[in-house]
């Protein structure tokens, strides 16, 4: 059965320059364009660790929305679900870097999102309850993010929240999710707690199970991730000797992982190992999505370190 990704893909549109900016001015360097967002890079990620997986998204009637449809495709996600609408602005994340590499600013554009709908959904509604597992994109307004988890109620639902700002949107109703993974800012905001050592961890996860979620992952960075579930919990360190390129993406393999062990019935424990070794992988490559990602890299590597 299919996993199915409700959520956002974007044009990222990258500038470097080669020396330091100078205002008002044109600055020599490199422009980097490459499909993003949170939603299209789990699907990429499920796909390359080889699950059956289905995005669900709105996209733009130009050349780029239609390169990354297609490239999706060309992974093997089922894009049939993928909508594409005339005279709109694909979601879009333009950002000039400084001559460190830092972002020293970026613009976004991710109003097309507004455009999956309660009535969307419903119109997708049997194929969505035929899934084994619903992903649900932090970037989903609040009202699409309720309605969701009230119609899908019969489905194993997963939740990332994406920022702490985003992740607050899902707070009144995050006991529908079986899994969610935050990380320490967004659980904060979720359950209108601080959480300052490990100890608050675990109660974070207590939290959320107190209100029904079955499985919990909390990222923490450089410390690992925590998780939780009926019967076990525990913390993952990182493993040693990481070269790490880019951080960024590792998230997104996380989750996919995450829905992954939701669809085959792993345990929360089997998962977060999966979970770290996929982060793992993405950052050590410069791209979000690691080219490298593979199922049987990832078992390589937990044999290794067990």
């Amino acid at each position: 059965m299919k996993i199915a990704i409700i959520g956002g893909i974007n044009i990222d549109i990258e500038g470097a320059p080669y020396k330091e900016i100078k205002y008002h001015d044109s600055n020599p360097g490199k422009i980097r364009l490459s499909y993003g967002g949170v939603g299209r890079n789990i699907a990429e990620n499920v796909a390359r660790l080889g699950g059956d997986c289905a995005m669900i998204s709105c996209v733009g009637s130009e050349p780029m929305s239609f390169g990354a449809k297609e490239h999706l495709a060309a992974m093997g996600v089922d894009v049939s679900h993928v909508r594409v609408l005339e005279g709109e602005t694909p979601s879009m994340y333009l950002s000039i870097l400084d001559e460190k590499g830092d972002m020293e600013l970026a613009v976004s554009d991710m109003d097309i999102i507004n455009r999956i709908t309660p009535e969307y959904i419903d119109e997708i509604r049997h194929f969505l309850e035929g899934a084994s597992v619903v992903a649900l994109d932090g970037n989903l307004t609040e009202e699409i993010l309720e309605h969701a988890t009230a119609v899908l109620r019969g489905t194993k639902l997963f939740y990332d929240p994406v920022s702490a700002n985003k992740g607050v949107r899902a707070k009144h109703f995050s006991g529908r999710f079986f899994a969610v993974k935050p990380n320490k800012l967004e659980a904060e905001a979720m359950l209108d707690m601080k959480i300052g050592s490990e100890e608050d961890v675990i109660a974070a996860g207590r939290r959320f199970m107190e209100l029904g979620v079955s499985q919990v992952f909390i990222t923490l960075g450089e410390d690992g991730v925590f998780f939780m579930e009926s019967g076990d919990e525990g913390f993952i360190r990182p493993a040693e000797g990481i070269k790490i390129k880019s951080a960024t993406g590792a998230g997104d393999s996380f989750s996919a992982c995450i829905l992954l062990g939701m669809s085959m019935g792993m345990n929360a424990r089997k998962i977060a190992e999966m979970g770290m070794a996929a982060a793992r992988i993405t950052m050590e490559s410069q791209n979000a999505v690691s080219e490298e990602l593979t199922i049987e890299l990832i078992k390589e590597l937990l044999n290794k370190e067990i």
